[in-house]
């Protein structure tokens, strides 16, 4: 018997990726910061090592980035990559950027630790919550196609390609109408011309 894949994580590390995709989910409905660090917290257990580094984190954002990575971070604990420090890492620096992308973004990776996972999830939570437009002209420029190490179909193709055939398209369709997979073919990527296309309903 052959084995294809396998749970990589479990209890916090779930709870982590339940407390981002609520977060991300209330932002993108339009719900400001604090809702959404309410919608993270809703989703997991309260005594939780998530939602304790969470409201810590998130308690003391007002005071910026070193009061953030003192409330979450254990002392002396050398590894970087655990769950609740992270999601909490990236919603104090969501929450102390008040959901600015910009702000929220250098604020996680100034935190240092897990910095790449922190600051994709305070962007991700952010970009929700402002669209794409709140990228820097030069920051999107920098994203280039997808070099296909991990999924070689995806060699060539743009992020955004990607996203959006992950939305329901005409007739709730996946892909955005698209019957081929991989997409057509690279395409350039605009902020300004992504948030002025028209979104599938």
């Amino acid at each position: 018997m052959a084995i294809d894949g396998s749970v990589s994580h479990d209890g916090e590390g779930i709870y982590g990726g339940q407390a981002v995709a609520a977060g991300v989910a209330a932002a993108m409905a339009g719900a400001p910061t604090i809702a959404v660090v309410a919608s993270a917290l809703a989703v997991v257990p309260d005594d939780s090592w998530t939602a304790r580094s969470l409201r810590r984190a998130v308690a003391v954002a007002h005071r910026g980035e070193r009061a953030v990575r003192s409330a979450v971070v254990i002392g002396g604990y050398p590894w970087t990559d655990l769950a609740p420090e992270a999601v909490a890492l990236a919603f104090g620096a969501y929450a102390a950027a008040d959901g600015d992308f910009v702000q929220a973004v250098l604020t996680a990776v100034n935190m240092g630790r897990d910095a790449d996972t922190t600051a994709a999830v305070a962007g991700a939570l952010a970009g929700a919550t402002q669209g794409a437009s709140a990228i820097p002209a030069d920051w999107a420029a920098a994203i280039g196609p997808a070099r296909g190490s991990c999924l070689p179909s995806m060699a060539g193709h743009h992020v955004l390609e990607v996203a959006e055939l992950l939305t329901p398209g005409e007739g709730g369709r996946w892909g955005a109408g698209r019957d081929t997979w991989p997409p057509p073919g690279p395409r350039a990527f605009s902020p300004a011309a992504d948030d002025e296309a028209e979104v599938p309903s």
